[in-house]
């Protein structure tokens, strides 16, 4: 009886200790989510705040000392080295902060960052001011994947969609800010002291950082310098090319000079990254699930919802709209991409990725219709900027989460890095295309702006297909394949990592050895009680009779 409920209590024990033991190893106590929330989202907004004030800038730079005297294709270079030095550096960024820790890259960046900022707000000659924006470019490069992959690396496994959601939304926070407030802080203060709070907040961000706890590096491997110095180089090259295209020509010297560096950095790049463990392509990323499809819609959104985003201040500037007037005009599309970008979480969980995609772009194409139906109606207008700011937010942040939620916990800055420079590329590739179509055609922005919505609807349209083909795809696998329970893993079993899952297979083998252990002793003590008995004969004696006589050779001894 002792064995038997030695052998009932084996496997309540073995539950308890193998839930404890998971609770422990799956779900270890992490430093506190709340400041890594908080840092991840204000880099996001401060990047996004940053961006938008040099747009509201640039028309005031015609009357300042420093650019009075410049031609506007000279003065436009402050916004392109800027996302040119952004698009180049976020993969690479990405990855350094995977190998050398994210804080460290995080505060490098920060302390660039606010730099940058400073030659903005006090730089006396325009080299200076050039010079600073460039370097908020490289700033912002390191911020970006190394606050998203440090926010990641915080939470829970069952909380990351809706920590890229926060970080998606963040987007819409720094936007709505600047088209709220930006306008007025130009129209009393002058274009310079747009940058002031931007520098003071990167500040305070760097030192908020130093509450955080050290985050290692995750691989432990020195980077590849040279593979990924070609790979900025390659990125940088494409980024020119595109910005300068209808000014250098396609046979130009310059274009291909730049085509033969991004040839030749890409390969240099991929090429090294094959054997050296610290490259600058991590091939194990482009085997992650969903990865690819995250880049890609990531890259698509770029391309459609850049031209229309930076030619509305143009279009609402030639209809008479001071720059507050159409920063206040296009708040409410921000503030609906806020809301929306907040929901993709839980609505990649209930319908998936490529559900979620399907809806961001159906009503992004819809808004986009409604913009273009109603020139001239104010009311129109601006229902469709709230439909169209739901649908970019989901679209958005959707490809993020896509592209991340299955990534290994070593590679999440990688994968943001990548990620977001495919929207950049998008974001540099779609403007151009607007412009060069713009110049063609010999027509203002407020002319040609609705030919330009008709090809964002078109884009948008063929987004949605792509995402209605792959959930069906999806579903017809998964229901001639595995069950969707098993298709479908959970938020907690498929994105442990590699240490976790390490501890929790030690103490499962150690309590498989126990229990084993367990299980033979009692099967030995059972067979031992239930083997029948041997039956003891006494052994036969012969002894002689009374009356028998006994011969004296039988009696001696």
């Amino acid at each position: 009886m002792v064995v038997a409920a030695r052998e009932q209590e084996a496997p309540t024990r073995k539950r308890r200790r193998i839930q404890v033991a998971g609770a422990q190893v799956a779900g270890h106590r992490r430093p506190s989510s709340g400041a890594a929330k908080t840092i991840a989202a204000t880099v996001t907004a401060l990047v996004m705040a940053d961006t938008m004030a040099i747009t509201l800038a640039l028309p005031s730079l015609s009357h300042d000392p420093i650019t009075r005297t410049l031609p506007v294709t000279v003065v436009s270079m402050l916004t392109t080295v800027n996302l040119a030095a952004v698009a180049a550096l976020l993969a690479t960024a990405g990855r350094l902060a995977d190998l050398l820790g994210r804080r460290a890259v995080l505060a490098a960046g920060l302390t660039l960052f606010a730099a940058g900022a400073a030659a903005l707000v006090v730089g006396p000659l325009w080299p200076v001011v050039l010079a600073g924006r460039l370097v908020q470019g490289v700033g912002a490069a390191l911020m970006l994947p190394s606050a998203l992959g440090l926010l990641l690396g915080h939470v829970r496994d069952g909380h990351r969609r809706a920590a890229v959601a926060l970080w998606g939304s963040a987007t819409g926070i720094g936007g709505l800010a600047m088209h709220g407030l930006g306008g007025l802080v130009l129209d009393e203060h002058g274009w310079r002291a747009l940058f002031v709070p931007i520098g003071v907040s990167a500040i305070a961000l760097l030192l908020l950082v130093g509450v955080l706890p050290p985050s290692p590096a995750a691989q432990r491997v020195l980077p590849d310098l040279l593979g990924m110095l070609a790979l900025v180089a390659a990125i940088a090259a494409l980024m020119l090319i595109i910005f300068y295209n209808g000014t250098w020509g396609w046979s130009s010297p310059a274009t291909l000079a730049a085509a033969a560096v991004t040839v030749g950095g890409f390969w240099l790049a991929v090429a090294r990254s094959r054997s050296h463990p610290g490259g600058a392509v991590d091939p194990a990323l482009w085997r992650c699930p969903g990865f690819i499809w995250g880049l890609l819609t990531s890259l698509l959104y770029g391309v459609l919802a850049f031209p229309g985003l930076l030619l509305a201040p143009l279009v609402l500037h030639e209809r008479g709209m001071s720059v507050a007037e159409a920063g206040l005009a296009l708040a409410p599309l921000s503030a609906t991409l806020i809301v929306s970008s907040l929901l993709a979480s839980r609505l990649t969980r209930r319908i998936g990725t490529s559900g979620s995609m399907y809806a961001g772009a159906y009503l992004s194409a819809a808004g986009f219709l409604v913009v273009f139906a109603t020139p001239h109606a104010p009311w129109g207008s601006l229902a469709g900027l709230f439909v169209l700011g739901a649908g970019l937010g989901l679209v958005s942040t959707t490809a993020s989460i896509a592209g991340t939620v299955k990534v290994d916990p070593a590679r999440y800055a990688a994968a943001v890095g990548a990620i977001t420079t495919g929207r950049m590329l998008g974001g540099a590739v779609g403007p151009a295309i607007a412009m060069a179509y713009l110049s063609s055609t010999a027509q203002r922005p407020d002319a040609g702006y609705r030919d330009i919505l008709v090809g964002c609807v078109a884009l948008t349209l063929l987004l949605a297909a792509c995402a209605l083909v792959r959930g069906l795809r999806h579903r017809a696998g998964t229901r001639l394949g595995a069950s969707p329970a098993a298709a479908t893993p959970t938020a907690g079993s498929a994105t442990a990592s590699a240490e976790d899952v390490a501890r929790l297979r030690e103490v499962l083998q150690r309590q498989r050895a126990r229990l084993e252990a367990i299980a033979q002793a009692a099967e030995d003590e059972l067979a031992a009680l239930t083997r029948p008995a041997p039956v003891r004969t006494p052994a036969r004696a012969t002894y002689p009779t009374l009356s028998a006589p006994v011969s004296p050779r039988e009696g001696s001894v």
